[in-house]
């Protein structure tokens, strides 16, 4: 088998119910020339057996043992396309997806990494319609409300993962992929396609609705890493700096531990300022801050 312009890559665990429609989706798109790894991790139902259904010689399919995260890496080091798509394991492709994305980013070769709109299907029937720029990514990043990225939708170079070590970090569990977008976001620009390419399944059984709380803390977490990395940007010569690090926020913080106000109100706060500082010139949000670093030196 050549080497493939793109490897779709999906965690399995415990897939059997959906997973059929999973992989047609994607064998069925447009674009042909990918693999699809599938990286299960642990499943003791009937998900291999599904999985030797299939004779298509493009599906790579491997066993690992339990941990979400060593899996996950596992199979971006296995990848062998010029890009990785992520998918989930009970989502459905659009037929053009592959194809939209691989356009785009061979058109945009400033950007490192892509996502794109999403449609629920199952109990609800929302649309994840993300912003696009990446300024605007950024910002929604830090206040929460809108959507910023949508993991099951990310196409990024495989270049960028192999030279910057980007992979899934231990200790954040279901919201490494968040932390990846952080990471990702560090390293180099990235958009969103206004296009819904992924119909992405809901039902009352999903992980995110179960510990829903325990995954907001964990959450949390790489939003103030992103908030204290942007913050670390500021000239320490200018004035703003100072008074902001100094003066401002630890009266914001003291006053969150004492609950004055709510996460929720303290990170639309922390957008308010970041937002401010960019459109009054004291930190450039149009560009990596490590780019920028580099430049400077």
């Amino acid at each position: 088998m050549q080497i493939p312009k793109i490897s779709v890559l999906i965690l399995l665990y415990n897939s059997g119910a959906f997973l059929r429609e999973t992989i047609d989706s994607v064998l069925a798109q447009t674009f042909s020339d990918f693999e699809l790894l599938l990286m299960d991790d642990g499943s003791s139902d009937d998900t291999a057996d599904i999985v030797r259904i299939y004779k298509d010689p493009r599906i790579r399919y491997e066993r690992c043992p339990r941990n979400f995260a060593e899996t996950f890496n596992r199979g971006l080091s296995k990848a062998k396309g010029k890009y990785i798509a992520l998918f989930d394991h009970d989502d459905i492709m659009v037929p053009n997806r592959l194809q939209v994305q691989f356009d785009f980013m061979e058109t945009h070769t400033d950007i490192v990494a892509c996502g794109a709109w999403m449609q629920e299907f199952g109990v609800s029937s929302n649309k994840w319609l993300s912003v696009n720029e990446y300024d605007q990514i950024i910002l929604e990043f830090i206040d929460r409300k809108a959507i910023y990225m949508c993991n099951p939708t990310l196409l990024i170079r495989k270049e960028s993962i192999d030279t910057h070590n980007l992979h899934y970090k231990q200790g954040y569990y279901f919201h490494a992929d968040i932390k990846f977008w952080f990471d990702t976001i560090k390293i180099g620009k990235v958009a969103n396609i206004p296009e819904i390419l992924v119909w992405y399944r809901t039902s009352k059984t999903q992980t995110s609705k179960q510990i829903r709380l325990e995954l907001q803390k964990t959450a949390e977490v790489v939003f103030h890493e992103l908030i204290d990395y942007l913050f670390s940007g500021l000239d320490d010569k200018e004035e703003v700096k100072s008074l902001l690090i100094k003066d401002v926020m630890p009266v914001i913080n003291e006053m969150t531990d004492l609950s004055f106000f709510s996460n929720s109100i303290y990170f639309s706060l922390m957008r308010e300022i970041i937002e401010g500082l960019y459109k009054n010139g004291f930190i450039n949000l149009k560009e990596p801050l490590s780019s920028q670093l580099q430049y400077n030196e």
